[in-house]
Order: structure tokens, then sequence, then C-alpha cells
């Protein structure tokens, strides 16, 4: 066993020495000398007789320090190749940004001379400065100067201008060339304006196309227009105002083509504007604008709201978009003002027929209205007077009903109120209420003058006095406005003819028993002062009459329903003064009559009464109408003779 360890450990080490890279010399051991008392098998040897012999020792050797002396090679190269590499890095770095490049766009300056603040509407003269610090020279350069928006022409202020180039050719090394450039610059006082200003160029022996930017920012100082409006800081709800708005040039130039907008808030009532706006109720155009000249604009309405609401109004001035014009493309200046809504001190509560606001209602018809005079001081009101007055063309004097005591006073319309006809308006406490009450029945259509507006305008007024810590008297007040519009008077009429229109009838007449006979029926339609949508006839034809399917104007769209035996007249749109100051509108169709021995000696009923139905497209009320049956008597058409009517046999 120790034999066998010994052999195997020294194999081990020999191994060992033959793949080590680190050892340098291979130790030469000696062997021990045989022992003879071990008997080994003849021409067996376990160790080498002379190490100094042994080749392939050395052999190992030799290869670990051939091994090593590459590795150190192959380093020595790496390492060089990466300081090589830094330092071409920078050298290269330091030719293009430190300037040693002969073409580099940092070596081309831009300079701009001129203003940065402005009033908008001036002109402005800018000086632009291109610097060549190239060694070589710039070919086909060209300027492009990129202008902000409200950037106008000195030439004509109504050109606008979105950018310019100007072709500067060559710039050569060390020189420079300086442009000079004028513009009119309009927006809102402290709007930042932005001029992009760019260098295009080339350079000799290259395609590549170069390029330099500079920003230049001018400040809007003033604004080109100055907006002052005037209007009351409190009002009180539904309380009629006047809102000024008063739009003056602050340029040295001509300002041409400008909106004025005026945003209302929510429960304003617009009512009429001095001058008439150019689009829907808030936006008005102006052509020109010249230096130190002023535009009014006068807006009248009433504002609805509750107690301690504010109320914005924002008012927006500059020159008009050439894709709408009815945008603001480049605003000049712009306006937020804030009206308070306050609580009134006297309340008046209106209600007309029930409801809280205008009202539609028919010609003739007698109209109830309602109202509650409350105190909503936190003192005393004394000495309350409540008027009530009328106007327009509908107002039927006549008509005029009022309650609680009131006065009606015919030379100007109005109904009074006072402490010595309700004697709780002498001394109305805080929160008290007195309830008023009138009823009016408008004008008939027939009986409204031509031309005038069919309406009744209600102004209700009611005033008091309130006792100041002072111990002095001040008046206060409240109105309320109200209108009743008078719907459309549209009538139907039905007829029939026999020998009148374009139909031709056949037939006997006087009719005979079991022997057809037709007849025209006519349906004439008149309507007064307001459009009616969606009209539509309709009638029902006893078992013994038919439709024959003929009617004239053929364009008419009238059928004929057999299930309920229903002709309908689908019209349409009915305009205003059919059958007054043009033509009424009329259908001519034809019924054929069979009559029956049990008919003899009467005059049979044709066509069941007509209805009418429509939109009134002012008051949005639904119109309806009827008119009576007709029968065989045609009494109405010129061939008409007595007796021709009744059934004979």
């Amino acid at each position: 066993m120790e034999f066998n360890d010994e052999k195997k450990e020294k194999l081990e080490r020999l191994e060992r020495k033959l793949y080590s890279r680190n050892i340098s010399n291979i130790d030469h051991t000696e062997r021990s000398e045989f022992n003879p008392r071990i008997e080994e098998p003849e021409g067996i040897k376990e160790n080498w007789q002379n190490a100094k012999s042994n080749g392939f020792d050395e052999l190992a050797a030799k290869v670990s320090k051939m091994a090593q002396k590459k590795h150190n090679f192959i380093n020595k190269i790496f390492i060089f190749s990466t300081l090589f590499f830094v330092a071409a890095c920078g050298v290269a770095i330091f030719v293009f940004f430190g300037g040693v490049n002969s073409i580099s766009s940092k070596n081309v300056d831009i300079k701009v001379v001129g203003p940065l603040s402005v009033g908008g509407g001036q002109e402005v003269s800018f000086d632009i400065s291109i610097i060549n610090n190239n060694n070589v020279d710039l070919d086909s350069a060209s300027l492009l100067l990129e202008y902000p928006a409200g950037t106008r022409s000195v030439s004509d202020l109504t050109k606008e201008l979105d950018q310019e180039r100007f072709a500067l050719d060559k710039i050569k090394s060390g020189e420079d060339f300086n442009q000079n450039i004028k513009v009119v610059f309009f927006g809102e006082k402290e709007e930042l304006k932005q001029l992009k200003i760019s260098l295009e160029y080339r350079v000799e022996n290259s395609s590549a196309l170069f390029y330099k930017e500079k920003i230049h920012e001018i400040s809007i100082s003033s604004a080109p227009v100055i907006i002052t409006p005037t209007y009351p800081k409190e009002v009180n709800s539904n309380q009629e105002i006047s809102f000024n708005v008063e739009v003056a040039s602050n340029s040295k130039d001509k300002v041409g083509d400008f909106l004025v907008n005026v945003e209302y808030p929510f429960g304003f009532v617009f009512k009429e504007a001095t001058p008439k706006a150019s689009y829907n109720n808030n936006i008005w155009r102006f052509g020109s604008l010249n230096s130190g000249e002023k535009k009014t604009i006068t807006i009248k309405g009433s504002i609805i709201g509750q107690d301690n609401e504010e109320k914005v109004f924002k008012i927006n001035v500059g020159t008009g978009s050439l894709d709408d014009e009815r945008k603001i493309a480049v605003p000049f200046s712009q306006s937020v003002e804030s009206i308070l809504v306050k609580k009134p001190f006297i309340g008046l509560d209106v209600s007309i027929e029930g409801g809280d606001g205008d009202f539609a209602a028919q010609g003739g018809e007698q109209i109830g209205t309602e109202f509650t005079v409350k105190n909503n001081l936190p003192s005393r009101l004394f000495n309350t007077v409540v008027e009530v007055t009328f106007k327009g063309g509908a107002f039927n004097r006549s008509g005029v009903l009022p309650g609680n005591n009131g006065f009606f006073q015919s030379s100007n319309d109005t109904i009074l109120w006072d402490k010595r006809l309700v004697p709780g308006l002498s001394d109305m406490g805080p929160g008290s209420e007195e309830r008023l009450s009138f009823r009016l029945t408008p004008l008939l259509y027939s009986n409204i003058a031509k031309g005038v507006r069919p309406e009744i305008e209600i102004t209700i007024k009611a005033r008091g006095e309130r006792i100041l810590e002072s111990g002095s008297v001040e008046m206060v007040s409240s109105v309320e406005t109200r209108k009743i519009v008078l719907a459309t008077d549209i009538t139907l009429s039905s007829k029939i003819v026999r020998s009148a229109g374009n139909l031709e009838n056949s037939g006997p007449i006087p009719p005979k028993a079991d022997a057809p006979t037709t007849y025209t029926v006519v349906w004439s339609i008149n309507n007064s002062f307001n459009q009616v949508s969606n009209v539509e006839v309709r009638a029902t034809l006893p078992s013994y009459v038919k439709w024959t399917n003929i009617k004239s104007p053929a364009s008419e769209i009238f059928s004929f329903n057999p299930v309920s035996n229903e002709v309908v007249w689908s019209v349409g749109s009915v305009l205003p003064n059919t059958g007054f100051d043009s033509p009424a509108k009329e259908i001519y169709f034809q019924l054929e009559f069979l009559p029956s021995v049990s008919q003899i000696g009467q005059t049979p009923s044709l066509l069941g009464g007509a209805s009418l139905s429509g939109i009134d497209k002012i008051t949005g009320l639904k119109i309806e109408t009827r008119t009576g049956e007709v029968t065989t008597d045609f009494s109405g058409d010129p061939g008409f003779k007595m007796g021709d009517e009744r059934v004979v046999q």
C-alpha cells in the first residue's frame, strides 16, 4: 500500500509541474535507491535513475515560459490600443468643439439690434447682422425670418406677415451682412412675442446645407386698443341695465378690420344694442379705427340672478380671422367686468295663468295675472305704490279688469294701487307682502292694426319709502316686465261646389236614388301673423260616400285611409298673411255620392266636420280649429238653383 501511494504522489506532482504556467524551473529530485528487500519483477523500474537527464520536465518548463511571454505581449498591445483611441477622441473633440475646425455654425454669429419692448400697433425696426468667423466663405446664404402671430406689414396694416426670406448670396470669411426690417406687432399688453431668425448656407466643395438659428423676444408694452366699459356695479334681479363699451385707438397708425366680442353671462337677457351687432347679438366688426378715434357700443338688457350672485362680462378686441370672420385671430386687448346681483328691496313675484315667464294666448281670450309685493328690507316700508302699465298692438282697454280695488286709468293705460285703495300698502313690516291681481282680454286679430306686433307688454312697478338711520327718507323701487304674445289666427273653411274649380263632375242634379253623383269639396286655409308648421287637416266620409282619388293641385299631399274612412291633407307650413296679403292655401278634391231611397227628400251629409292642427312657430302653441260638415247643399256654386240639394226618386 505504501508503495502504491508513493508512486501515485510522484505522478500527481509531475502532472502539476507539466501543466503549470507559473513554475520557472522544474526541481530535479533525487530518486531513492532500489530497495533490494522488495522483490520486483525483472525489467520493471519505479523511478528515473538520472533526474538531470530528464527531458520531459525541461520541455514542460519551456512551454510554460512561452505561454507566459505571449500573454504579456497581448496585454501590452491592448493597453497601447486603448491609449491611442482615447488620444484620438480627445483630438477630435478639441477640433470640433474647440473651434479649430474651419467650417462650423459656432463660427457664425447672428446679432439683433432692436427694442425688447414695443407698444402694440406701433412700427418697430430691427437691424440683423450675420458675421462669418469661419476660415471659408459662406455660399448661397439666405436669411429666413419667422414672425409671431399678429405681425403686420408697415406699408399695409391689413396684410399679416408670417415669414420673409432674404437672399444674401456669398458672405466672405471674416465679413458680415446687415439686414434691416420694419414691422408692426399687435397683441395684448405684456404678451411676449418671439421672432425666429434662421440662416441657411453652403460651403465650397460640399453639398451639405448648414443652419444657424436665433430667437429674439419682444414684449408688448401696451395694447393698440384700449377698452373702457361703463356699467352699474350692482343691479337688482331682472332690472334693465345699459352696458357701454368704449374702444379707443392707442396706436399712431390706423387699425383696420377688427372685431369686438362681448361674452354675456348666464342670466343676461339681451334686448337691443347700438349699433346693431354684425353677428348674433354680441360681435361687432369695424372696418378701421384711426389714431385717437373711439367707437362706442351700447348694450341694453336685464340680468336675472340670485342675491349676491356675480355676473361676469368678457370683452375681447382683436383682428378677425381669415378662416372665420366671426372669430378673433390676434387679440389686442381683453377686459373682464363683473356686476353684482342684489336682492331687490321690494320683491315682485309675477304669475300669468300660473306661469313665471311670458305667456302665449289667443286673441279674445281672458287672461289672469297675479303678483305679490314683498318688503325685503330689514326695516319698515311706508306709502308703497304699485303701477301696472300696458302697451302693445294687442292691448284692449275695454278688456282690463283690476282686482283688489285697483283703479284703471285709460288715459295712460295704467292700473294703480296705493294705501287709499289697499290699506296694507301704507305700512309694510320686514318680510310682509300684499297680493294683487288683474285680468285682461287681448284684441282679436281682426281688430289689430296692420303691421303692428300682436302682443301686450306689461310693466309692473312698485315704489316705497324707507327711513334711514340718519332720519332721512329714501325712495326704493323695483320693476318687473312680462309679455303676452298672441298666437296666430288660422282658419279653415270647407264647402261643396259643382261647377267651380277645374275638376269635372258627373251624375244627376238633383241627386237621384241609386245613381252616383260627384261633388267637389274645397278646403281653404287663412293664416294671420305667425308661421304655422306641421299643419294637417282631417275629415271622415259617410259610408255612402267614397273618394275618387282626384285632387287639385296635384302637388298637394292628400290621402285616404280606407280603414277609418278618413281623408287627410298634409299641408306642412302655412306662412303669415296667407289669405290676406297672399292667396289662401286651398285644395280641391272629388267625392262620389250614391243616394239611397231612404234619403229621398233629404240633404245628406257628404263630409264630416274637418279639423286643423299645427304648431305656432313664434309662441310654440299647438293650434287647433274645426269647421262644420258639408252637405249636398252647394248653394255657393253659381249653377245652383233651389231644390238641387235634395235627393229625388
